[in-house]
């Protein structure tokens, strides 16, 4: 009986010694691919006047960083060559007011104002427009002499250049 004890704990002992070590392999970094997602502009504006609502959307994609910056470049009046680097300093505004346009008022065959209402993080309403618009090519545009008179005077003399 002895010698079967000691059989078994012999065996135990060679199989345990011939089995492969678990070693811990380092282990390579993962990494995380993901395409990258973009906002999309909203659809362009062909109507005679444009609504409140269209309007409100325009401006807010015309600034919003989500949207990629060629397709912002879209959203002003003129080539959007020409516009690439003022679509990057308009929309660069660290805290964007949020602005909801609530009247559209025609001031020319190709041209609106709008008027609403500006919201800042927590501060109550306040009174924002006229704000103005072009049709340029048949569809409706931030005007790009607006956006570009705003961000000379506050951040960026070369975005119009």
């Amino acid at each position: 009986m002895k010698s079967a004890g000691v059989s078994v704990i012999a065996l135990v002992m060679m199989v345990c010694a011939c089995a492969p070590a678990e070693v811990e392999e380092p282990r390579l970094p993962v990494a995380s691919v993901r395409s990258t997602q973009f906002a999309t502009p909203p659809p362009p504006i062909t109507d005679a006047v444009p609504t409140a609502q269209q309007l409100t959307k325009l401006l807010a994609a015309s600034l919003d960083y989500s949207v990629r910056e060629e397709d912002r470049a879209r959203l002003f009046d003129g080539p959007s060559e020409h516009n690439v680097s003022l679509a990057r300093a308009w929309g660069a505004q660290p805290d964007p007011q949020h602005i909801e346009f609530t009247t559209v008022e025609p001031t020319g065959p190709d041209a609106v104002n709008a008027s609403g209402q500006g919201h800042f993080r927590n501060s109550e309403p306040y009174p924002v427009g006229p704000i103005p618009f072009v049709r340029w090519d048949n569809v409706w545009k931030v005007s790009r002499t607006f956006a570009c008179g705003f961000v000379t005077a506050f951040d960026s003399p070369d975005a119009c250049a």
